[in-house]
């Protein structure tokens, strides 16, 4: 058939834009590119974390296959054990590790060739936040660790991890709200050990630059369960230690005085006594042996309700004047100068550690010299 200049112009030109939009749909970064894939692990991975940015989405997982060593392998090695493939998380792909993920491979319905690629990532990571505990949190921790947020890798998810994801999500330019999905996963595995995280934020996380110098103590609540709070030594902005910590008896009223938390705030810390009380048994005084104390503190009341000044505020155990432990009393639920389990972390508002924890803190500020600027940061 015979075309016009015109008819044959607009067939070559609708061919070239077709020909176009085929090498471009060619050359999609593969996480974008199989978003519509039949595995349903990695779409399902996808889909719980859509805050992501693009450009991160394109990172690339690293294969992992016998033979690799690293955090990365250490961190997979973690992940199968939290998912009921138990192995010591040395950082070495060996024999044990690779059976390891070809029985995952096999239950999550993808190809057992024991190789470590996206799709396996993706059915193994699992997303974390606040409250979540075991052997991916601290495979989490670890990771977090090894890119410049110093964490206790105790495999519980408390203030101070929340931070530490913060923190490393808005140095990635992922969306920071310290939940760890799998953006947040892709990055740390990917992301070259030892990167530093970045000291230029102004929030309130474990590197947050109000204190960028010297030692300051910082008190974190967690919101879910408070008494799986966090105390932490922070030197120059980074968490040289955190413990455990709860302050109150559960309630989450600062305006509760002897059963809530402390108020948000700073407080001064105006001493500290490894004696206090100067003999066993004081009636006359509640809190003896290693004592912080701090300064009275004025809860922000809500609507139509009274401020209350927190007094008496310390940062105590359970213990004797001599830093030692009561005699245990039979049939008795806690005695009052005993440590006795972990419910023992309530406390009369004050913030509790248990004994060994207080006492290594001591230590490390006796190390320090006890700065005299010390102060408390309570968030």
């Amino acid at each position: 058939m015979n075309r016009t200049p015109r008819t044959l112009w607009a067939t070559l030109t609708t061919a070239a834009l077709a020909i176009a939009a085929f090498a471009t749909l060619g050359t999609q970064a593969p996480d974008t590119a199989t978003a519509s894939s039949s595995d349903p692990a990695a779409s399902a991975a996808r889909s719980a974390d859509p805050a992501a940015p693009a450009s991160r989405n394109q990172q690339q997982w690293p294969t992992l296959r016998t033979g690799a060593q690293g955090s990365a392998v250490t961190a997979l090695q973690q992940l199968l054990t939290a998912r009921g493939h138990s192995l010591t998380a040395d950082g070495s792909f060996g024999g044990l590790t690779a059976a390891a993920v070809q029985a995952f491979q096999t239950e999550q319905g993808l190809q057992a060739d024991g190789v470590v690629g996206p799709d396996t990532w993706n059915a193994l990571t699992t997303t974390l936040r606040t409250g979540s505990q075991g052997d991916a949190v601290t495979a989490l921790q670890q990771l977090l660790t090894a890119h410049g947020h110093s964490l206790t890798a105790d495999g519980a998810f408390g203030g101070l991890t929340s931070a530490a994801v913060q923190a490393f999500q808005k140095n990635q330019g992922l969306q920071a709200d310290g939940v760890a999905g799998p953006a947040t996963w892709k990055a740390l595995v990917t992301t070259p050990a030892g990167a530093r995280p970045s000291t230029g934020n102004t929030g309130t996380g474990q590197n947050a630059t109000h204190s960028t110098s010297g030692y300051t103590l910082k008190f974190t609540k967690n919101q879910n369960h408070p008494m799986y709070s966090t105390l932490a030594l922070v030197h120059n902005g980074k968490a040289v230690k955190a413990y455990r910590a709860n302050s109150g008896m559960g309630s989450k009223d600062t305006c509760l005085s002897n059963e809530g938390w402390l108020p948000n705030g700073t407080y001064k810390v105006k001493g500290h006594e490894t004696n206090r009380g100067e003999w066993n048994y004081n009636p006359n005084v509640q809190i003896q042996g290693y004592a912080i104390q701090l300064e009275n503190k004025t809860c922000t009341p809500a609507p139509g309700q009274m401020p209350v000044t927190r007094t008496d505020m310390f940062i105590h155990s359970e213990m004797l004047a001599d830093g030692t432990q009561a005699v245990d009393v039979p049939l008795k639920e806690d005695d009052f100068w005993r440590w006795d389990a972990d419910f023992d972390y309530k406390s009369n508002g004050c913030i509790k550690l248990k004994p060994a924890d207080l006492k290594d803190l001591f230590t490390r500020l006796d190390q320090a010299g006890w700065p005299k600027n010390l102060a408390l940061q309570v968030s």
